[in-house]
């Protein structure tokens, strides 16, 4: 009898929903200089954002270290231990962080003991962390790997995120995105409109020049592309501009009433180290072409 574990990365912000979702999480480290500190353990989102405030240059803006190999067999070892057949991770984007193609280089070693699965959810943040508590649940009804897996590769393929960053510094010293464009923002002062386009990978979608254009811009993409979708998941995130995405949430409860679940979640600290303060982004899962 099959007996599968869901897990997850810390990109995927499970540490700030309001209550343990009983998902095991891959834990990255955040570097300020010397300074090393355990994302969502020895550093939390408020701490964390209150820190970038004292960036003053781009020398000081933190990296990231991705949780090590040997985290991942602890967790795959300790899974074998309590009886597991099956470990399903959903993982930060493919084209952000390299953790999922990590966790697969295990498979092999430990075919016959149990069995790795490693989804690339082309995202991150809450929307990386809704796909892992929708498999969590599926498993607590006792659906197959197979039937989890359909219900992610729909679920990603009806979904899009749309982002504002207030500075391109930290994508492009980080490498999340493309030197040119990162400098060709900064001399004409445009606040991009970012997306994580099919592929997973951060994009510029296109130049608005200034931030609350970028913002409105936000919106009536997400509005555009939603539709007349009758069930729908749309979820603010926030780095520090809480109130701007408060106003955000507020107007699309409005807009959609019944129609979608607006919810507000942090970016969390290892995805922030790489997109800064004062981040606003709105994504969506569209959910009523395919019922669970």
């Amino acid at each position: 009898m099959s007996k599968i574990a869901i897990i997850t990365d810390v990109n995927a912000g499970l540490d700030y929903i309001g209550y343990d979702p009983q998902i095991p999480t891959l834990r990255s480290v955040i570097n300020f200089g010397e300074e090393h500190l355990v994302d969502g353990i020895e550093i939390k989102a408020d701490e964390f954002y209150e820190r970038l405030k004292r960036v003053k240059s781009k020398e000081d803006i933190p990296s990231t270290s991705a949780p090590t190999l040997g985290d991942m067999m602890i967790m795959i070892e300790d899974h074998i231990k309590k009886g597991y057949t099956d470990i399903i991770l959903y993982s930060i984007s493919y084209n952000l962080s390299s953790i999922g193609q990590t966790f697969m280089t295990l498979k092999d070693e430990y075919a016959g003991k149990i069995n790795l699965y490693s989804v690339n959810t082309k995202t991150a943040t809450y929307l990386q962390g809704y796909l892992a508590l929708v498999a969590k649940k599926m498993v607590d009804e006792g659906k197959s790997v197979e039937e989890i897996l359909e219900y992610t590769d729909y679920l990603i393929e009806n979904s899009h995120a749309y982002f504002v960053v207030d500075s391109l510094d930290y994508l492009v010293k980080n490498g999340r995105l493309g030197r040119f464009s990162g400098t060709l923002g900064s001399w004409l002062a445009i606040k991009p409109v970012l997306e994580l386009n099919k592929e997973g990978a951060i994009v510029t979608y296109e130049k608005v020049r200034t931030y609350s254009k970028a913002i409105d811009r936000l919106k009536e993409l997400v509005i555009n592309e939603i539709g007349d979708s009758q069930d729908v998941l749309i979820q603010v995130i926030q780095s520090g501009n809480i109130e701007t995405c408060k106003q955000i949430v507020k107007e699309m409860k409005e807009y959609y009433g019944n129609r979608a679940e607006v919810g507000l979640q942090y970016i969390t600290p290892a995805v922030g180290a790489h997109i800064g303060r004062d981040v606003v982004g709105i994504g969506y899962y569209i959910l009523d072409k395919f019922k669970k």
